[in-house]
């Protein structure tokens, strides 16, 4: 074991990166001083990237180095370090001495340090330097003093003796649940070495739970002997030990190599241990306990073969970790249970099962084979002790748990397993009930039709495949004349003879189904080459002449030289006859492009493939020995149809840009339309109170004038008061557009409760003697997260951003209040003076540019239109409401033939999209997590616009959690969102009134 000095400290991080790594440093630690900055240059200790990067790093050092130092120091640096920690073992000294040098050599190579050595051999310490050994080992006598226990990777690791230990430290926790918890999670034991201990108290603390206590009540009395027992018992753990070496001392060269794991359930826990057992050359047996696991069972109730069938599958993970971390080749494991039930589920493949079955089987054969699967008795069960719990006594006086049963310690392992597979009863609560509904017709039902049942190539090659085998069966037993008694009697009898279905068996299923799917679409062309008896790959030149003679040229197979082989399949002759490739790569059998198996085919190709794209699919189905016409779209189309395709990659929904509202295109006087958003925070000075400010911007909607008032705060109060020094300042509006912000939402009702409130009759006069009607009073909200509908808003805050840095730049980073309203005006003024539109920015004899101001604050050669007619001498009027008149009527003339025009094409989103329909299934877009994390959603509401195209829907999002019934603990909620933010999984056809089919 071995340890890299200061890792992280040693690993650069690159120049961009250094400034997100900036610090303060107040010199002598005096708060008062001038503060320096910094920043750190290499990666520091508590950074979340720091292990990943320094770890890439090593490995990178390794890899560089491989050739120089060995390939033992490399895969040593690649393999065996937890961040800055190594540990390995050798079987000789000098192994080990030469991976030190070879190590340090590597290392060093680097600019890496290893150091702080520990070994549980004299002779590897003393070759290393003291300056490099372990803290607890530099100042002893290697000759005479004992060696120290050692943490390797939390656990205790007795050096002189080369043994796992336990240090336990019971401190003074009060009696409660929190207590208890504490106690138990102070005993470290990742390979779970005395987890039947642990689970004597996990037991307790469920028990705790079930009562539903709180983490503070005190213990009941009930359970209070038997803590105090097993938590004084706790301490003997301090004598427990583990040899860590799996070969004992003069053990032979190792000839075989044995996995066994073991699992069993009982009504409290389930529990699991994996063995290793290894043989020597001289037939010696050794046996070593690599892991265990002992779980407490839900506290929702479950059955014992639920139970059983669980903890099989924590040997199944079990076991896919340990073919990773051991080193040893040519493994051979054997899963071991109690349970015949979970056995004859592993064996089925007849019956259906329910949800929780079906899905743990599924996972226990995918990694396992039913013949690496036995059955033992309970009373040699060594996982039976783990189920239901040991004390600390019975655990260390040599129990089973420990060491194994003891038929694993003898020469020949027994199949202890009858001789027939285990069956399943019918009346299995497990089994699904299936009911059969007969139908009679006058139509023959066709095989393939047969197949569409299908989902998968490989069950539907399994299943012509145990059709073939019955068929094969009935064929050996002839019967004359039928009888009462005949079925059963065949049934008898064909038990004893039926086999699994083999390899083979699945190969002559693919053949026959290729036959039938062949005759059915190229009938006319099978018809020909058997007529001409082309049924080689390399037939005559006359034979060739004649089929291209008659094969119809605009035929799909014309090109591909088709032939029929000796299975009556039609392959394709093609170019490369001559390569040294398998029979079925040079001539792959052909498929039509629309039919269902082929597009099972191209499931099981796609899905061999991990998902990956059109081209790697279309290899992966020519290398399985399958030519499909029309193979890339084909395959094109089925990918745009995989709902794991367009969850992992599909793109977001869009929708050709809709129309402009009224409100941006007819003449209004200004602020009459108005849009708001909040933008900022922006920090001010008051006294030594350092305070946030937030700006409120209003624009016209016509116009695209700006005004900025503001707020203290985000809150409903604080937005409602700008709004009303707004209208004090510019007048009544019509209608307010804004995000669906919670402090917007919260201002729209409590204007409403105000208006119900008040005395209409009084207030309605006073508001009309001053010429507001708020009758009219609108307010207008886009859909949550639909940023991009407030585009008229949001450029103006970009603007405004944008004006108001220089003039921060100038004020000082000191701001009072008053400085920043003054700010906010001055950037609210240049932004009004921006021109309209730039078409005759260039032009010297055109008019001057189209702004905002020239219709508020009417300081120009322009500006609203009221009755009346007025003419151009008006402008040099004494009557100075005329002069104003006629300026406005010259910014609203200018307004249509420039300003309207200029905004009328779409920047994108131009083609019209499918819309979206109710029942379709789609995940919601969140930048904040990984895309799997993204919700799962179902839309329960449509709302289509003026053109009838859908950009903004309602969605339905289930509660995952279901209750013993199988229903949703809690009701749906219910979520609007723009279809910017969807991806489509899952199209609901009935809804969208097409058959489910390629069209």
């Amino acid at each position: 074991m071995c340890d890299i000095e200061q890792m992280f400290y040693q690993f650069y991080v690159i120049p961009d990166h250094r400034k997100f790594l900036r610090f303060l440093w107040w010199e002598k630690g005096d708060p008062e001083a001038e503060p320096r900055e910094f920043q750190m240059n290499v990666h520091l200790f508590g950074a979340a990237s720091s292990p990943g990067c320094a770890n890439f790093g090593l490995k990178q050092i390794a890899n560089s180095y491989e050739e120089e130092c060995g390939s033992a120091a490399a895969n040593f640096v690649r393999n065996d370090f937890y961040v800055d920690d190594g540990l390995r073992s050798v079987s000789t000294s000098e192994e080990a001495i030469e991976l030190i040098t070879n190590t340090k050599d590597l290392c060093g190579r680097g600019g890496l340090r290893l150091h702080k050595f520990v070994s549980n051999s004299r002779e590897v310490m003393e070759a290393v330097s003291t300056q490099d050994r372990a803290k607890g080992i530099k100042d002893l006598d290697l000759r005479h003093d004992s060696l120290p226990i050692e943490r390797a990777l939390g656990v205790h690791w007795c050096i002189e003796s080369d043994t796992f230990q336990f240090r336990i430290i019971l401190k003074d926790q009060p009696l409660t649940r929190r207590g208890i918890l504490s106690t138990i999670s102070s005993v470290y034991d990742p390979l779970g070495f005395v987890s039947p201990v642990l689970l004597v108290g996990k037991q307790i603390l469920q028990e705790l739970c079930r009562n539903q206590a709180e983490w503070d009540d005190p213990l009941p009395e009930s359970l209070r002997p038997t803590w105090e027992r097993w938590r004084s018992d706790l301490a003997l753990l301090e004598n427990f030990k583990m040899r860590r070496c799996f070969l004992p001392e003069n053990f032979g060269r190792v000839e075989s190599v044995e996995i066994h794991h073991f699992s069993d359930a009982s009504t409290t826990g389930y529990a699991q241990c994996s063995y290793l057992r290894l043989t020597d050359d001289q037939r010696r047996v050794h046996c070593s306990l690599i892991m265990g696991k002992c779980r407490v069972c839900p506290l929702k109730p479950v059955s014992v073969p639920r139970l059983e069938l669980t903890a099989a599958v924590v040997s199944v993970r079990v076991s896919a970790l340990l073919q990773k971390e051991l080193e040893y080749e040519n493994v051979y494991e054997v899963f071991w249970t109690d349970s015949r039930v979970v056995l004859g589920y592993i064996a089925n493949d007849a019956r259906r099962f329910h949800v929780f079955v079906v899905n743990r089987v599924q996972r226990i054969r995918d990694h396992t084979k039913p013949s690496q699967w036995r059955h033992v008795a309970t009373d040699v069960n060594p996982a039976d002790d783990g189920s239901r719990g040991l004390g600390v006594e019975e655990l260390m006086n040599k129990s089973r748990w420990l060491v194994g049963p003891n038929f694993l310690w003898e020469e020949q392992v027994p199949i202890i397993i009858e001789a027939s597979s285990p069956t399943i009863s019918p009346e299995d609560p497990e089994v699904k009930k299936v009911k059969s509904l007969a139908t009679q017709t006058a139509k023959q039902t066709f095989e393939l039709e047969r197949l569409e049942r299908f989902s998968e190539w490989h069950q539907a090659k399994r299943a012509i495949a145990t059709c073939l085998k019955f068929k094969s069966l009935l064929m050996k037993h002839s019967i004359k004349k039928p009888q009462p008694n005949s079925i059963q009697a065949l049934r008898k009898d064909a038990i004893p003879l039926y086999k699994p279905v083999m390899e083979e068996d699945m190969c002559q299923a693919e053949l026959e189904i290729l036959r039938l799917v062949q005759k059915e679409a190229f009938a006319e062309e099978i018809k020909i080459l058997e007529s001409l008896k082309v049924n080689s790959d390399n037939p005559s030149r006359s034979k060739v002449r004649e089929r291209n003679k008659v094969m119809k040229t605009k035929s799909c197979l014309y090109k591909l030289d088709p032939f029929l082989d000796a299975d009556n399949i039609l392959r394709v002759g093609g170019r490369i006859r001559r390569a040294g490739f398998p029979s079925n790569f040079k001539h792959p059998a052909v498929l039509p492009r629309k039919h269902h198996i082929t597009e099972l085919i191209i499931r099981h190709c796609h899905q061999q493939t991990q998902h990956q794209g059109r081209g790697m699919t279309v290899n992966q189905i020519r290398m399985n020995g399958f030519w499909i016409i029309g193979c890339s779209s084909a395959v094109s189309y089925y990918i745009s149809k995989c709902v794991r395709c367009r969850k992992l990659f599909g793109q977001v929904q869009e929708q050709k840009m809709a129309d402009l509202p009224e409100d941006r295109l007819e003449p209004a006087p200004p602020f009459t339309n108005c849009g708001v958003d909040f933008f900022g925070p922006w920090y001010i000075k008051e006294g030594r109170k350092e305070l946030k400010r937030y700006g409120v911007l209003f624009t016209c909607m016509a116009t695209r004038a700006i005004h900025i008032e503001t707020a203290a705060s985000l809150s409903s109060d604080s937005f409602i008061n700008a709004v009303r020094r707004f209208i004090s300042i510019r007048g009544p509006i019509r209608q307010l557009r804004s995000d669906r912000g919670t402090n917007f939402i919260g201002a729209e009702s409590e204007l409403k409760e105000a208006v119900a409130e008040m005395d209409h009759g009084s207030a309605r006069q006073f508001l009309l003697k001053e010429g507001c009607d708020y009758s009219h009073y609108e307010v207008k909200m886009n859909a949550p997260s639909a940023s991009h509908t407030g585009g008229a808003w949001e450029r103006q805050i970009r603007s405004v951003r944008r004006v108001l840095g220089p003039l921060m730049h100038q004020a000082g980073s000191q701001l009072d209040d008053e400085s920043l309203r003054t700010l906010m005006c001055e950037a609210a003024a240049i932004v009004n003076s921006r021109p309209l539109t730039v078409d005759n920015l260039n032009d010297p004899t055109s008019l001057a540019p189209l702004t905002p101001n020239h219709l508020l604050t009417m300081k120009s050669t322009i500006i609203l239109p009221p009755p009346g007619r007025f003419q151009r001498t008006d402008i040099y009027s004494r009557k100075r409401w005329r002069r104003v008149q006629y300026l406005t009527n010259e910014f609203w003339s200018r307004w249509r033939k420039e300003f309207i025009q200029n905004i009328q094409l779409r920047q994108k989103w131009i083609r019209p999209q499918d819309d979206l329909h109710i029942g379709d299934i789609v995940i919601i877009k969140d930048e904040n997590l990984p895309r799997n994390q993204w919700l799962l959603a179902r839309i329960a509401q449509v709302f289509p616009g003026e053109d009838n195209h859908v950009r903004r829907v309602k969605l339905a999002i289930g509660d995952p959690h279901l209750d013993d019934k199988g229903k949703r603990v809690h009701s749906e909620k219910f979520l609007e969102r723009p279809i910017q933010k969807l991806v489509l999984l899952v199209e609901d056809l009935e809804t969208r009134g097409i058959p489910d089919e390629e069209p």
